[in-house]
């Protein structure tokens, strides 16, 4: 009776053991985008022999320690090796700890979970980084910035032979959880191809969750040019192309987005 009740006891215990764990595949790339203005799809693209091609994977995902972003689906094969997963990332579930685990050098992750499909499941507890060669946009720095901000105004405030000045008025969204402190944002105004201005916003600061509006100042060198713009439309309006870069500082580093967006200037 007691052997049997061993051996019950045994297979009770081998029967609730855990998922074997699967090894780590080597990450080749992050993709990331479509970027809306709540969320963000993500793709991990894994290759060498420990990827799990073709089988499901069940679990959450984190980048530089945010909340479990959760992730379901088959590891899809690529015609050119290695293989993928997509998820979605929404903006609500980064926190404030991730910008103060930014690394500028690369992406810290981890993912945990299951793989399951073409054997016994196996347990995932994986955890990497990604260079910063190796994280890419499905789409410009430039488009998706389009997406956050809004041209409300642009006015020529003052318009003289020797300088001109003019100010855009911006709403520009931060979808994030905490606050963005940015350096500066240095920029050009062009018409027609040509650059006929520039400026400089030093120390603003971007609050979470919500629209902002910030000024922009312009100073033009040389007030006559666009004076014989005023002169040459009809209407009183004349369209440029406001182009720059922002520094966004955060615990390890400044990271610089690049911008472009459309104005049209109106005389005040």
């Amino acid at each position: 009776m007691r052997p049997a009740l061993a051996f019950l006891a045994a297979s009770a215990l081998l029967s609730a053991a855990p998922p074997a764990a699967a090894p780590v595949p080597s990450v080749r790339e992050l993709r990331v985008g479509p970027i809306s203005d709540t969320k963000t799809g993500m793709e991990l693209v894994f290759a060498g022999p420990a990827a799990p091609c073709g089988e499901r994977l069940r679990g959450t995902f984190s980048v530089f320690g945010s909340g479990g972003i959760p992730i379901d689906g088959t590891v899809t094969p690529h015609p050119e090796g290695g293989c993928s997963v997509r998820f979605e990332m929404p903006f609500s579930m980064v926190g404030p700890e991730v910008l103060a685990r930014v690394n500028l050098s690369a992406v810290s992750w981890s993912l945990g979970g299951e793989l399951s499909g073409k054997e016994e499941p196996r347990r995932v507890s994986w955890a990497g980084s990604v260079p910063r060669a190796a994280v890419s946009l499905t789409e410009s720095m430039k488009v998706t910035v389009r997406r956050f901000v809004a041209v409300k105004a642009t006015h020529v405030e003052s318009l003289g032979v020797g300088k001109s000045a003019l100010n855009a008025d911006l709403e520009v969204k931060n979808p994030l959880a905490f606050d963005l402190r940015f350096v500066e944002a240095a920029y050009e105004l062009a018409v027609d191809g040509k650059s006929l201005a520039k400026g400089r916003l030093e120390k603003f600061l971007l609050h979470a969750g919500r629209a902002n509006r910030l000024m922009l100042p312009v100073e033009l060198s040389s007030g006559g040019v666009l004076s014989g713009l005023w002169k040459a439309t009809t209407g009183g309006r004349v369209e440029g192309v406001l182009t720059g870069i922002a520094r966004l500082r955060v615990p390890a580093g400044d990271l610089e987005f690049p911008f472009e967006f459309p104005l049209k200037l109106s005389r005040k």
